[in-house]
């Protein structure tokens, strides 16, 4: 089966796309890979990567998105109008008959295969599958009374709107003029309000963000895809004296510095984060 991948940028994190993309490749094959943006990154950028992924028998392809469908939504310092794109999945539904989507923020490295859940959750009452947000459930939100995940990395079934039931993009932009005054995580909030309690819980291996590096008590785990949460990403002169944390700033750095043509030349999974052991 040819799994489907979105994600959603503008031309300034393109360096941060290309580690998700390169390590994506490091660990899979037979993949429809589609980026979301408003205009300003080139064709020609696409095209250059397109050998790389065509040896992973997968393809990669840039949607349009007009930047005026940007323009209602709120943005700030740290959420930018870019990443309410993802809104706009429902676009790319009639490039697939699967109806299996996976959407990955920028600031994601990825350490195993992460299809899996596909394989073992039953989709059949939802369309969503995500992981708790423990930043948000820590420091308090609107939903005192049922949970809330984090939404940089979303497992989809889009068949009912693959089917025309219901439109993913129209109802989301209208909750989001219903709500806008009353935002705090910004389309974070929106997801969570439109998905209620209708959502799968999936396990934090699947999302690993900054607050579970930090708190992880046993390195037993191996997490799959690593989430840099927070303002601060790990191109930038930064330093942890967490060792969990700086495993994955490596990894990121790793990622950064290999060239595609040496991704494309290890087998799958050759690259993974040296993990199990570190030591507090």
């Amino acid at each position: 089966m040819k799994y489907n991948v979105i994600m959603a940028s503008d031309a300034n994190y393109l360096p941060y796309v290309e580690i998700t993309l390169k390590s994506l490749l490091m660990h899979h094959e037979n993949l429809s890979v589609f980026i979301l943006h408003t205009g300003d990154i080139s064709e020609s950028w696409q095209n250059d990567l397109q050998p790389y992924f065509a040896k992973r028998y997968s393809t990669l392809q840039l949607v349009h998105i007009d930047k005026s469908e940007l323009d209602s939504f709120s943005a700030n310092n740290y959420i930018t109008s870019a990443t309410y794109l993802r809104f706009y999945i429902d676009r790319l539904l009639h490039y697939s008959d699967i109806p299996y989507w996976i959407y990955l923020d920028c600031d994601i490295v990825l350490n195993g295969n992460i299809t899996l859940p596909f394989e073992c959750l039953d989709f059949s009452s939802h369309s969503l599958a995500a992981v708790l947000d423990p930043y948000v459930t820590r420091i308090g939100h609107p939903y005192k009374n049922r949970d809330y995940f984090n939404a940089g990395v979303l497992y989809f079934n889009m068949e009912k709107y693959r089917l025309g039931i219901s439109s993913f993009s129209k109802e989301l932009v209208e909750l989001h003029e219903k709500l806008k005054e009353s935002l705090i995580y910004g389309d974070q909030d929106i997801l969570n309000y439109y998905f209620e309690d209708q959502w799968i819980p999936l396990d934090k291996r699947y999302n690993f963000q900054l607050d579970h590096m930090i708190s992880i008590n046993s390195f037993d785990i191996s997490p799959v895809i690593f989430h840099f949460t927070g303002p601060h990403k790990p191109l930038d002169n930064i330093f942890s004296e967490n060792t969990c944390v700086n495993a994955v700033i490596s990894l990121f750095r790793l990622y950064a510095s290999i060239t595609w043509q040496d991704i494309c030349s290890l087998p799958l999974g050759t690259v993974r984060a040296n993990w199990t052991n570190q030591e507090r």
